[in-house]
């Protein structure tokens, strides 16, 4: 049966109604075609009126809707990496994002640690997952794409010669950055500290009380990570001598109030830059431009910057703990891990490194000692090997 002719309406253009909706075309077949795309999404079980939504859109109510009650930083993280993935893929309609589009996305965080891919697949995921549950999109398109591996072990310990610089600096940030890595503060929890209040010079101790988080931007104290993160800390000597002739706040901003997160980024970076000009003996603005400074000294004295984290710090003291012989349940203890399993991770991490450098120690001494192993009188020479070994 033919379709029955459409009347033409004064703008020139043909409608087409169905269930109260209409739709428009230049002509009757696209108004008609208009319709039968509607009914075929009904059809599929999606939800016509959702066709047009976009990626930002969504993102924005999805995230108002389901992580409205998470803390601050765990909204802003969602936050983040939504935009993050807006500005990867583009603000496409959200029916025209395929598992191609995901997978350039999850390539982008390629080099990244293990933790942050982790997080980065979740929060995407789930947003498309919620977008299929309401009848927006017929499949998820993260399932097929396949996120990079990350690595594990994102933070480190120190190297020597950059303890050696932290300690000759006279920066204002310094007196936070020796509480991270003398005492294991996180960064929130040093910026927190309330020297009259936390630290107990006659009793040696440090107790972690409070940690900042940022919402948007603005300082805010709340409770450590965990119940594990409320703790009493040994104060070490080299810590105290810093620590003594201060008062209030560890780490204030230049008003004296709670550093915002802005506030500290820069103060951080001012460190860093300082602590290179340290290292190398001038600034970069000035280095390798002064006189008798040309390309040819450049390239015998490269610049070698200095790249640390906050968390390289903990780090640290975590591997100081391990040196000097804490055991691990103390050690959690006083890092203010939740789960000693954390604490434990590193340990074994470090106690393996060191057993793969005794190993190494121990062919490069008999590489280094050739008469150990090959003498003139093979037999007794062999006797002689293999006792000093055992010794070892």
């Amino acid at each position: 049966m033919p379709r029955a002719s459409l009347k033409k309406r004064k703008d020139n253009r043909f409608t087409a109604k169905y269930k109260g909706k209409f739709f428009y075309g230049a002509t009757q077949s696209e108004a008609y075609a208009n319709r039968d795309a509607y009914k075929r999404q009904e059809d599929a079980g999606l939800r016509p009126d959702m066709d047009a939504v976009l990626l930002s859109e969504y993102s924005a109510q999805w995230v108002h809707t389901y992580k409205s009650n998470v803390s601050p930083r765990s909204y802003n993280d969602h936050v983040r990496i939504l935009n993050s993935l807006v500005a990867i893929i583009g603000d496409k309609l959200l029916r025209d994002i395929y598992p191609i589009d995901i997978q350039k996305a999850y390539n982008k965080q390629s080099g990244k640690s293990k933790s942050h891919i982790k997080k980065y697949t979740q929060t995407i995921s789930a947003l498309f997952s919620s977008a299929v549950n309401n009848r927006i999109l017929l499949h998820n398109p993260c399932l097929t794409a396949t996120p990079p591996k990350g690595f594990e072990g994102s933070h480190r310990a120190i190297d020597p010669w950059e303890r050696d610089l932290i300690l000759q600096s006279d920066h204002r940030f310094q007196p936070a950055v020796m509480a991270m890595l003398y005492a294991g503060l996180r960064r929130g929890e040093a910026l927190a500290l309330d020297v009259d209040r936390d630290v107990d010079f006659q009793k040696k101790t440090i107790t972690v009380r409070h940690a900042i988080r940022y919402d948007a931007n603005t300082p805010i104290t709340a409770n450590p990570k965990s119940e594990a993160g409320s703790r009493t800390i040994p104060l070490v000597d080299a810590l105290a001598s810093v620590l003594r002739p201060l008062h209030g706040l560890l780490a204030p901003s230049a008003s004296g109030a709670k550093m915002s997160e802005t506030a500290f980024t820069r103060a951080w970076e001012s460190y860093i830059a300082h602590l290179e000009q340290l290292h190398n003996g001038d600034t970069t603005r000035w280095y390798g431009r002064r006189k008798g400074q040309g390309e040819d000294w450049l390239k015998a004295n490269p610049w070698q910057p200095v790249n640390l984290r906050t968390h390289d710090l903990r780090h640290s003291y975590c591997t100081m703990l391990y040196d000097a012989g804490v055991d691990v349940k103390t050690a959690q203890k006083w890092m203010g891990h939740k789960d000693i399993s954390t604490t434990m991770r590193i340990y074994t991490h470090l106690s393996n490194t060191r057993e793969n450098k005794s190993v190494n120690d121990l062919q490069n001494y008999l590489k280094t000692h050739p008469s150990i192993t090959f003498g003139s009188q093979n037999g007794s020479q062999l006797q002689s090997t293999t006792s000093k070994i055992e010794a070892l």
